[in-house]
C-alpha cells in the first residue's frame, strides 16, 4: 500500500494543521489561519517580516516497507516583484517559537527548484518505516516573507511548495 504523507504547518513542537492541499497565508499574526485578518503592511521605509511558518512532512498512512530522501521545493519562478522575497531555512527538529524580525541565514526559496531541492531530512534521517505512522518525519522547514518600502500594494499570486520523497 503507498503511503500518505502530508504537509503541516506546524504552530507548537506536536502540533501542525494539515495544510497538504491548502495553503499556508503569511500574514503579521502568529496562527495557521487562512484569512484576511493581520495582513502584511509595506513599510513606509526598509523591510518588514512575517512571522515565520514551519512545515512538516507527517506520516498519515505508512508505506509497505519504506520513505526516504525528502525533499521540499518551488517551481523555480516567482510570480511577485523583486520587492518580496520568501526564505527558508531548514531548522532540523529544534521546533523553536515563531518570530516577525528578520529570519537569520535564510536562503530564497525560489533558488529551490526540483534539479536542486531542500534537503528534508538531512537532520531526521530516513528511511521511515511503518512503524513512523502517525507521526513526523523529516525535518522542519522555516519560511519567512519579506516586503519592502518600494512594494506594491495588492493580493500576491499563489505559488507552490512541492515536498517529494521517495518509496519503496
Amino acid at each position: 500500500m503507498a503511503a500518505t504523507i502530508q504537509i503541516h504547518e506546524m504552530s507548537g513542537a506536536d502540533a501542525g494543521t494539515d495544510k497538504t492541499s491548502g495553503t499556508v497565508r503569511f500574514k503579521m499574526a502568529d496562527n495557521a489561519t487562512v484569512d484576511a485578518n493581520n495582513p502584511m503592511v509595506i513599510p513606509g521605509a526598509g523591510s518588514d517580516y512575517s512571522y515565520t511558518k514551519k512545515l512538516r512532512a507527517y506520516m498519515e498512512a505508512p508505506p509497505n516497507t519504506q520513505v526516504g530522501n525528502l525533499r521540499w521545493y518551488s517551481d523555480g519562478s516567482k510570480g511577485w516583484s523583486a520587492e518580496i522575497l520568501m526564505s527558508y531555512k531548514n531548522i532540523g527538529t529544534t521546533f523553536g517559537s515563531q518570530y516577525d524580525t528578520a529570519m537569520s541565514g535564510g536562503t530564497d526559496f525560489f533558488s529551490k527548484t526540483s534539479g536542486s531541492p531542500i534537503d528534508g531530512d538531512g537532520t531526521d534521517a530516513g528511511p521511515f518505516v511503518p512503524a513512523d505512522d502517525n507521526t513526523y518525519i523529516g525535518d522542519i522547514i522555516e519560511f519567512q516573507m519579506t516586503i519592502t518600502s518600494a512594494s506594491t500594494q495588492g493580493t500576491l499570486a499563489n505559488e507552490s511548495c512541492t515536498l517529494a520523497y521517495d518509496e519503496i
